[in-house]
């Protein structure tokens, strides 16, 4: 016999770990829409009692409810990644001013962050001479 390790086994993972992992990447609404969803419901189920129409109207009311909940979700998860996206792009743009030199280092122009051109993240372009200026960002 060989001394070769036999490969382990893949690790399954729970129902309990497959449920809290899904749980993470949903969207939780907050108060105001979680709001909207009772009054759908409260106004439908009105509306069912109303007029005796409880079957089918009962899966139209939940196809209405759910419908509803995914777009608030979308709508919601949209802002959240929106937010996310500015601040990055407000740190990215303080990190550029503090690493920007006073000087072009070929020209000998002074620089302000507001009227270089950036090619990428870290390559400003001098607006006297177009020379690259490359700059280290802090993280």
């Amino acid at each position: 016999m060989s001394d070769a390790k036999l490969p382990t086994p893949p690790t399954l993972t729970t129902g309990e770990e497959a449920v809290a992992a899904k749980a993470k990447d949903e969207v939780e609404l907050p108060h105001l829409w979680k709001q909207v969803q009772s009054a759908i419901w409260l106004l439908g189920l009105a509306l069912l009692a109303w007029q005796g129409w409880w079957w089918p109207g009962i899966l139209v009311l939940v196809a209405i409810s759910g419908v509803t909940q995914a777009l608030m979700a979308n709508y919601v998860q949209r802002g959240q990644v929106a937010g996310e996206q500015t601040l990055a792009r407000t740190r990215l743009e303080a990190g550029r001013i503090q690493a920007l030199p006073a000087n072009c280092p070929a020209c000998g122009g002074a620089l302000d962050a507001g009227k270089v051109q950036w090619r990428s993240d870290t390559v400003a372009v001098c607006p006297y001479c177009t020379s690259p200026i490359s700059v280290t960002l802090k993280p």
